[in-house]
């Protein structure tokens, strides 16, 4: 006789998930010792949105799904954000809350909430749990998270279901092993496309996100000589040191990157998804779709179309399309990457967040994990930190929520607990989930927190003035960043030029602890 809690952590165990992160109350005690009892490790946070975007960064990055848990009422609410972001991120993600007993649901006010209501937009299923469902439901949950396009699952627990004896059942596999086969002929009309075109681009969006799509990307690209644009979630797709890559599209300098489109004759579109545009689509090239599900948004319109896993997709381009006679010449290429380069890192008076950023990649190895937050930092950071390996980079793109860059890391460190970690974040993010540290420090997560500190929320500071409005609400006073370490038990530093991030990133190495350094940046070098 199993514990509906237990059957729940047995089948979260089964499936790979090895913790749980949130914010406990009443109603949810007997579910976390059930988890307990099966093996799962609850990380405690400060706040459940904390949490959400914690288990958010375990299921992007190791494709199983992450686990978030909160009470019922406020504890479900401040998910909410966590879970929007997983949503129009792609990650694969439980949230599962308390709610008021059965017997009291009908009667009681107090903190009532139609949670299912409520979840129900942002994910991709929702259900309420019993002890006879609990199994089923859990296997449920785990195949649609993963399931493509990937997502968060909301399950809503009453409060007197976890004790209860669950009804016994086998477990599903919650794996999804559907691979698509690409006959002989599947990539002759992409493979048509592409011989007649004479200036290629290619842009490898979130679904290429995996070391085979990377090794055949990269193959497509030097054997047709064609350049190559990521999207933010797909940076490290290919290696931002290579000769044929151009830039982040969607971030810091942009449109010089959409301009450079506007001159091709053909897109490639490499696993690319619709949430990772941030405007209308209006380049007149003609385009060939990879990914694993069909063009049906029509965010694009595409003239061939291979529906499948992205490493296969471009293998039977490049199987139909061969090799082109003679190579394409790379003149123009070169030129534009290395202009780019310059227009993305301007120089100004004081230390930009760009040269934080050089000294940060030479103190860190090619396999480190960087994750930044949001405002002019993420525009910065997505575009001018150099990634080399798929999964080493993350950021909310399609939410685009501040606050999401520390736990972020601290999830990331709490998976690889032998590899470098790092958060690149805002005064203005920090401030809001700074509470974490003290997570960061009880559970000997040992990461770089980085703070491009100019005491202003710049991006919104920046539209003011172009509107010719003044800084209202968009200032605020600074912080003693080490004495804020010291009071958490962390290490810490303040910086002002490039050779005090290098020396600080050095001693960052050696502390063993979570690390805060402040870089005090000037705001010009956000502005083109």
């Amino acid at each position: 006789m199993t514990s509906a809690a237990r059957t729940i952590g047995k089948r979260l165990h089964a499936a790979g998930i090895r913790y749980v992160m949130g914010h406990p109350g009443g109603e949810v005690v007997d579910l976390i010792d059930g988890f307990r009892e099966e093996g799962l490790d609850f990380v405690l946070t400060k706040h459940e949105t904390a949490g959400a975007f914690m288990a958010d960064a375990i299921g992007s990055y190791t494709g199983i799904p992450g686990v978030a848990v909160g009470t019922l009422g406020p504890g479900a609410t401040n998910l909410v954000t966590g879970v929007a972001h997983a949503h129009l991120d792609r990650s694969p993600m439980l949230a599962i809350t308390g709610q008021l007993p059965v017997d009291r649901y009908e009667i009681c006010t107090h903190q009532k909430l139609e949670l299912g209501a409520i979840f129900a937009p942002i994910t991709k299923w929702h259900a309420r749990v019993t002890a006879e469902n609990a199994g089923v439901v859990t296997d449920r949950a785990l195949r649609v998270a993963v399931r493509h396009r990937p997502g968060p699952v909301f399950l809503e627990i009453p409060s007197d279901v976890p004790r209860q004896t669950a009804k016994d059942g086998m477990a599903a596999d919650p794996a999804i092993a559907a691979v698509a086969r690409f006959g002989a002929e599947a990539g002759a009309p992409a493979a048509q496309l592409l011989r007649a075109s004479a200036r290629p681009v290619l842009l490898a969006g979130m679904d290429a996100m995996t070391d085979a799509a990377a090794t055949a990307i990269r193959r497509l690209a030097e054997t047709w000589s064609i350049p190559v644009m990521v999207s933010p979630k797909a940076k490290g797709v290919f290696r931002e040191d290579h000769p044929l890559f151009l830039g982040t599209i969607e971030m810091l300098g942009t449109g010089k990157l959409f301009e450079y489109i506007d001159g091709c004759d053909l897109v490639v579109m490499a696993g690319f998804e619709p949430v990772e545009f941030d405007r209308d689509w209006t380049a007149p090239a003609p385009i060939i779709h990879i990914g694993p599900l069909p063009n049906d948004d029509l965010y694009y319109h595409a003239q061939a179309e291979l529906v499948g896993p992205v490493a296969l997709g471009v293998d039977a381009l490049l199987e139909a399309a061969g090799a082109p006679a003679p190579p394409r010449p790379l003149d123009d290429v070169a030129r534009f990457r290395r202009e780019f380069r310059e227009f993305v890192a301007p120089t100004r008076d004081g230390m930009t967040a760009q040269a934080v950023l050089a000294q940060l990649r030479d103190a860190l190895p090619e396999d480190a994990i960087v994750t930044c937050d949001v405002g002019f930092n993420k525009a910065v950071t997505g575009q001018c930190w150099p990634a080399y390996r798929p999964k080493t980079f993350f950021m909310s793109n399609g939410l685009s929520s501040m606050g999401y860059g520390l736990p972020a890391a601290l999830g990331l460190q709490l998976v690889n607990p032998d590899r470098r970690v790092a958060c690149v974040i805002g005064d203005g993010g920090f401030s809001m989930l700074l509470g974490e540290v003290e997570t960061a420090v009880r559970r000997s997560l040992p990461v770089l927190i980085v703070v491009l500190a100019d005491e202003a929320l710049s991006q919104i500071k920046v539209g003011q003035e172009r509107k010719g409005l003044p800084a209202t609400g968009t200032t605020f006073g600074a912080l003693d960043y080490v004495a804020l370490a010291r009071a958490f038990g962390a290490s810490g530093r303040e910086v002002a030029s490039p050779a005090e991030c290098a020396e600080a990133f050095a001693w960052a190495a050696t502390t063993g602890k979570p690390t805060i350094v402040a870089a005090h940046v000037d705001p010009k070098g956000y502005v083109l």
